[in-house]
Order: structure tokens, then sequence, then C-alpha cells
């Protein structure tokens, strides 16, 4: 029998400030949904892969431990850490358990509990580990300064407007209005976004994506389990895979207005899945920042490079268009709880699949993308999902 890999259940929190729980409290809410909705014994479940980036700070090493402790779970757990990405990552690696034949079914869960880290500048310093810490963090670049000098490179070569950049969260925000589960469920404006005091020129005050709580969890389940279950309600084959790196400093790069990684990785899960981009209808990308969304739309092949942004001032990434790009809201209204976002991305393409999007459900389709990175590009994660009766 040819092995693949099926998601069969998927959960997640609704992302925000949740001071009164803990990260662990999360990760269970999480995992025990994803568990429930894959209509398994808990004692199906083998191990368990946990993506977090702070989980390895302060009091929040025992994440995971607790977590299987609350789900009455004796499993081996993984913590991968893998900066902004890690969700993605620690779902790669649970895919391998499964292909290798170590395991038949798995649990994928990405957690943060970032409030508990917003005071002195915490979050900022944990995040200098994504970035060049000698020659970009010590010397007193941010993510927000380095993400715009990629803007402003982009702009000085394909003359992309602020006009052009501020409708990525426009429509971010327009879409998360449709997401229960986002962190922002309201509008803003183009002239909101534009009018904002810039924070890191030419990046505005209402640009970025901010950092809440939240967890994510996806059931992995091999040919075997569906062969055995065939009333399985959820069996989405992942068909392609993609994983690149680049170099972590902006100043050793080759260029300012790609993302080598993005490009690299999403060649790889095309290759694999035997497909291209004009066959995706669907995408959740690492929007970040506003051009973070432009050079993966351009990078994954969706448009040509230079003309993501007018694409997006067009509308042509919007709901009901060719492709229609974070319909969830992305990170920008959805929420970036870092290492729960790449799980998110893949929950969202899940509930798309399986016609459960409500009111931002894509028309019908037969693949979806998510394409997850750390830092300014220094990883990316890439996977395709096909409907059931596609992926066979």
């Amino acid at each position: 029998m040819k092995q693949n890999v099926y998601i069969t259940g998927f959960s997640s929190t609704k992302f925000g400030e949740h001071y009164d729980k803990a990260a662990s409290s999360l990760a269970t809410k999480a995992l025990l949904g994803s568990i429930n909705d894959a209509e398994i014994k808990k004692e199906s479940v083998q191990a368990a892969f946990f993506g977090s980036l702070v989980s390895g700070s302060n009091s929040q090493t025992s994440i995971g431990s607790t977590c299987i402790r609350e789900c009455a779970l004796q499993i081996p757990i993984t913590r991968i850490e893998a900066g902004n990405a890690s969700g993605a990552a620690a779902f790669q690696q649970a895919y391998s358990g499964i292909l290798s034949g170590l395991y038949d079914c798995v649990a994928v869960v990405g957690v943060e509990k970032l409030s508990d880290y917003v005071i002195g500048g915490t979050i900022e310093k944990i995040l200098g580990a994504t970035i060049d810490y000698h020659w970009e963090f010590e010397m007193g670049a941010t993510l927000a300064s380095l993400y715009a000098i990629l803007t402003k490179a982009h702009m000085k070569e394909f003359k992309t407007t602020l006009e052009q950049l501020a409708a990525v969260p426009v429509k971010n925000h327009k879409n998360g209005v449709k997401n229960p589960l986002a962190q922002f469920r309201r509008e803003i404006s183009l002239d909101r976004f534009l009018k904002a005091k810039r924070i890191a020129d030419p990046i505005g005050r209402f640009d970025p994506a901010t950092y809440c709580d939240g967890a994510s969890s996806i059931i992995l389940s091999s040919s075997k389990i569906i062969a055995e279950n065939p009333d399985i309600k959820t069996k989405i084959p992942i068909v392609g895979l993609g994983h690149a790196s680049d170099t972590l400093s902006l100043h050793h790069r080759d260029t300012l207005t790609s993302l080598q990684a993005t490009k690299k990785a999403a060649n790889q899960a095309f290759k694999m899945a035997n497909i291209n981009a004009k066959d995706i209808n669907v995408a959740e990308v690492h929007d970040s920042y506003p051009i973070g969304e432009i050079l993966a739309i351009e990078d994954i092949g969706f448009f040509p490079k230079g003309e993501g942004g007018k694409a997006t001032e067009d509308g042509l990434t919007s709901p009901g268009s060719e492709i229609s790009i974070n319909p969830s809201g992305g990170l920008k209204a959805r929420g970036d709880p870092f290492g729960a976002t790449g799980i998110a991305q893949i929950v969202e393409i899940v509930k798309q699949m399986k016609g459960e999007a409500g009111e931002r459900q894509t028309a019908d389709f037969n693949y979806g993308l998510t394409q997850n990175v750390s830092g300014t590009g220094a990883m990316t994660y890439v996977t395709i999902l096909a409907r059931e009766e596609v992926g066979k």
C-alpha cells in the first residue's frame, strides 16, 4: 500500500489575549478539540509534536508535558523551535514520523502565550533569535526595521506604493470580520492605515501583525488508519511539502526584493504535488508585515515579480477572485501567536476543503497552500493540501 499522510482532525482556540489561561491550558483545549474532531480514542495518538517559540523561556518550559498530562495521555512529545515558523516545522516533523512508518497517528500542537512577555521588551529579545543576533539585533535592528528595508527595496525597484501596501491589511481585516476565531474582527479603512504614525518608515503603526495568545492542533494519520476506518469524516491528504532556508542577515542576501527560501520551498512542494501555482485557488501566507504577503504571492508564483502590490490593490487576491489570499484574516487580523500560526494556516485550508469556512468560504477548488516564515525569511515552510478524491 502506498503510504500517504492525511489530516483527520483539527481544532483552534480563539486568538487574542488570554490573561486568565495558562499556555498549557490553551494547548490542552486545542489538542482535545482535534482528537474529538477526529472521532478517535485518545489512546490512538502515539506521539505529539509541539511547535512553540517562547516555550523554552521562563515559566513555559513544561507546556508540552503539562498538556499531555491534562489530556490523560502517556505518549512521547517533541518540542520544535523554528522561530515564527515553529508550527509548520512541527507539522513537517510529524508528517515525517508517519511517512517513515514509525507512527500511524500523531498530534501536532502549535501554541504561544505571548501576553506573559509583553513587559520589558522580552518578546523582542526572543525574536532576536530569528534574525542575525550580532549583526542585526545587537546593532539595534528589529523585525520592523528589517521589514522596512525589504519594503523600501520593493518600492524602489518596482514602484510599489503605500496604497498598494496598505491594501494588504485592509483586505485581511475585512476577511477577519468573517472569522469567529480571529483576534480582530473589524475593518480598518485604507485612509487610517495611510495616516498612521510611522514606526519604521514606511511601516506604519497598523501594518504589523500583533502578538497574541492561542493554540491550534491537527491529527495526522497514516493510510493504514484511513483503510481501517472508512467512516472517518476528515481525510485531507498532504500532497506537497517544502522547506528551505536563506542567510539569516539581510546584508548577506543576493536580493532584497525576493525571499529565496520561499521560492525554493514552493518549488519543492509543487514538484512533490505535481502541480503548479495556477492550480492553487486559496492560500494562507505569512503577512506579518504587508510586504510579507506581497513577496509571498510573487515568490510562490501567483503573480509575476513586482506585480504583487498592484494585484492586491486591484482586488485579485480577495475572496471570489481566482486566488483568495488569507481568507482567515491572515496573521494581521486572525492574530500571530508564533508557534500556533503555521498550524492555524493549515486548519483554515482544511476548513475551506470541507466547506466549513462559513462566510469566508472559497468556491469550488482542488488545492490549497500555506506558507509559514521565520524572521525575515531565513526559513520558509510550504504545505499543499488536496481534496480527498484529488489526492489519491
